[in-house]
């Protein structure tokens, strides 16, 4: 069959392919599902501030504050002091009258980390930490100080240009355009221009300094509490406040977490504090001094009876919150564990997701804990998980009814609250995104951490709900990050546990808050009677369980089966009960002491005393002097008688 092809009839054929092109394509995760957040080392904490500290990030200049991140291009302005904190455990203390930039953080320069601070005026100290695998440059009007090994080192600029620099431990190498000096620790070398010769080195007493050199000392300091082994060691030298501001608990569920401690009824996560719009999304900046650290790495969860917890996490986000608005309100609520808003049952929000909302005028103020509302009507909009989310034919959106990546804002939004609701549109969010991950490729080498996620199945559940089985994604991967050592002896109780799992089993039980006397005393006469293996029992004796040679007879697959369900369920309670019974061997062994013997041992002794006594009235035998009476033989003696 010929046909023949007129330019209507291509473009006939032609459309079809052309609409199916332009349709959506099958539905794909969303960028809320793959964002991970960013390498925590590319941002720096402030650990300490002074004064009156200014930070201006490109054309936004505000006040610095403990909670505000540092990001490289970030120009501090000191009219007082403070310390900076970095993610390899370098801290950089400035004094009052400097001005500095963050150049680089981190970035990858021929092969080889590299931190870099641009000094314009005023003084730096600089301790770099052993940890640091990086080299630490310092910029000057007059030359470069580099530091490639741990050490502390000062340097001071003044506006003439002349550069002071005295190194307290470690070598630090200083070069400008004629000339290039390696100075040791208790030297110091002063250069008045670019050009100057390095001959000006002279020796200096450690001992020596000013109140800013005394009191960098101290500020410097590294402590290692108890938050170092439970956060991971990406933010274990921004966790130090956490020791003296809450307390950990361990969960079956997430390993260790952190409470907060001082906070009121009504409190929660993303509270007390301001957002601001910096260039990687709205910010949540918070004056509590734990705030950087909780609100910039892992997710928090409510639980009743136990109140808000932290979980640790490494990767850096501006927030991570869920973001959703309705007519003439913005919301955000703090995001668990796995990627959605969390729960809690406190007044109007009993048993629904702890959205913090505001009016639409109210997003940028100071302290926008206090234009948040409480009425349960406003509440209950958020609750209801308002968006997009809808079912269409056989497929569906798997977009959540709220925004979980972070809200892009520009400052004229920001100035400008009700613009803001142009940010929420899906189109313009991804197109953001993409353009703030292009330029801070291209500006700074920073990057977005994505992490790839399959396609959902037929059988998983509407996005935004919690969920259970293997559609349960956690937010980081987890394995990494908790001891296993914690998670291990749950999953064991699980399964059927072998023989030759015994003795493993034997020293995560000794944890138990079961009495150990107990268990030792009745052990070696129950072993005679169950066990016919003597010698294995023997080898087991040192480890204070009971249960477990109990469990080692035949009986073992009838005891494990319900054993595991209910040590996590309910506490060791249970597990003593089999062992009440064998305190009657006790019962027979207390009625034999050996203090019955050395009390008959005395009994004896007070007897003669008595004895004695009795012999002493014996002057009975003296009336046997009878006749003395009888020699009168008058009636005086027998008066005498009466």
């Amino acid at each position: 069959m010929n046909a023949t092809f007129t330019p209507y009839r291509i473009a006939a054929l032609l459309l079809p392919a052309a609409i199916l092109s332009a349709a959506p394509q099958a539905p794909t995760p969303s960028d809320d599902e793959t964002y991970q957040g960013e390498a925590p080392e590319r941002y720096a904490m402030v650990r300490a501030l002074e004064g009156e500290v200014h930070i201006r990030k490109g054309d936004l200049d505000e006040v610095l504050s403990r909670g505000t991140p540092i990001a490289e291009g970030d120009v501090v302005e000191s009219r007082g002091r403070g310390v900076l904190q970095l993610g390899d455990g370098t801290r950089i203390a400035f004094g009052g009258a400097t001005r500095f930039t963050v150049a680089a953080l981190f970035t990858d320069r021929k092969g080889e980390k590299q931190v870099l601070l641009r000094l314009e005026y005023g003084r730096l100290r600089v301790l770099l930490s052993g940890q640091s695998d990086a080299r630490l440059r310092v910029d000057t009007p007059s030359g470069t100080a580099t530091c490639f090994d741990k050490g502390s080192f000062t340097v001071e600029a003044e506006r003439d240009k002349v550069v002071r620099l005295k190194v307290h431990t470690g070598r630090v190498t200083f070069q400008n355009e004629r000339d290039e000096a390696r100075i040791s620790a208790g030297d110091r070398l002063t250069v008045y221009s670019p050009q100057d010769g390095l001959d000006r080195v002279r020796s200096f007493n450690t001992f020596d300094g000013d109140d800013f050199d005394r009191w960098s000392e101290r500020a410097v300091v590294i402590r290692r509490g108890e938050s170092w082994d439970r956060v991971p060691s990406e933010i274990r030298y921004y966790a130090d406040e956490l020791d003296d501001h809450g307390r950990w608990v361990h969960s079956d569920e997430y390993g260790w977490v952190w409470q907060p401690s001082g906070v009121a009824e009504d409190w929660r996560p993303y509270y007390r504090g301001r957002w601001a719009p910096y260039s990687g999304g709205m910010t949540w900046i918070s004056d509590e001094p734990w705030a950087y650290v909780a609100y910039h790495h892992g997710r928090w969860h409510w639980s009743l009876g136990v109140g808000w917890f932290w979980i640790p996490g490494s990767h850096y986000s501006p927030a991570w919150v869920a973001w959703n608005h309705t007519p003439g309100y913005y919301g955000w609520a703090p995001l668990g564990y796995y990627n959605t808003p969390c729960h809690w049952g406190y007044g109007a929000w009993g048993g629904g997701y702890a959205w913090n909302v505001v009016s639409v005028n109210y997003i940028n103020v100071v302290n926008v804990n206090t234009r948040i509302y409480s009425d349960a009507h406003v509440l209950r909009t958020f609750n209801g998980g308002t968006g997009s989310t809808t079912w269409t034919g056989g497929g569906r959106d798997l977009r959540a009814p709220w925004q979980r990546s972070p809200l892009l804002v520009s400052r004229t939004e920001f100035r400008n609250p009700a613009q803001i609701q142009t940010a929420f549109q899906r189109d313009v969010h991804r197109e953001r995104m993409g353009a703030y991950e292009r330029q801070a490729q291209a500006a700074t080498g920073r990057a977005v951490i994505r992490r790839e996620v399959r396609s959902a199945g037929p059988a998983e559940i509407r996005p935004g709900t919690p969920a259970t089985g293997p559609s349960r994604t956690p937010f980081e991967d987890r394995n990494r990050l908790q001891p296993a050592e914690r998670i291990q002896p749950r999953e064991r109780t699980l399964e059927s546990r072998p023989a030759d799992r015994g003795r493993e089993m034997a020293p995560e039980r000794r944890v138990d808050p079961t009495p150990r006397e107990r268990a030792l005393e009745p052990r070696p006469k129950i072993d005679e009677r169950r066990a016919d293996p003597a010698p294995r029992e023997r080898t087991v004796e040192p480890r204070p369980r009971t249960e477990e040679r109990r469990i080692d007879p035949a009986p073992r697959e009838r005891k494990y089966e319900p054993q595991p369900e209910r040590r996590i369920e309910a506490t060791p309670v249970p597990r003593e009960r089999p062992i009440e019974p064998r305190p009657q061997v006790r019962e027979e062994r207390r009625p034999e002491p050996q203090p019955r013997p050395v009390e008959r041992e005395y009994r004896p002794a007070p007897r003669p005393e008595p004895a004695r006594e009795e012999r002493r009235p014996e002057p009975r035998p003296e009336p046997r002097s009878e006749p003395a009476p009888s020699r009168p033989s008058g009636g005086g003696g027998r008066e005498i008688r009466r």
